[in-house]
């Protein structure tokens, strides 16, 4: 139950960079945003430490992406 709400909170936090103003997204960034909201949902199903391990890793590299084109 705990896992669900951690992936609940990431899906959410992922929704409102994809809907905050302030973020100027690429349509790529758009997009590896929602697979990984989609990758996220899916985890609530079959969660496997390999699983997470590779959803997380795909989402914090977006993140980063985006972190690195708002300071530069």
């Amino acid at each position: 139950m705990n896992t669900e709400k951690h992936i609940d909170s990431s899906i959410n936090q992922l929704r409102k960079m994809l809907g905050d103003p302030n973020n100027e997204l690429t349509s790529e960034q758009q997009r590896k945003l929602k697979l990984g909201i989609r990758d996220l949902k899916r985890l609530r199903k079959a969660f496997t430490h390999e699983e997470a391990y590779e959803v997380a890793s795909r989402i914090a590299e977006v993140a980063r992406e985006i972190m690195k084109n708002q300071i530069g």
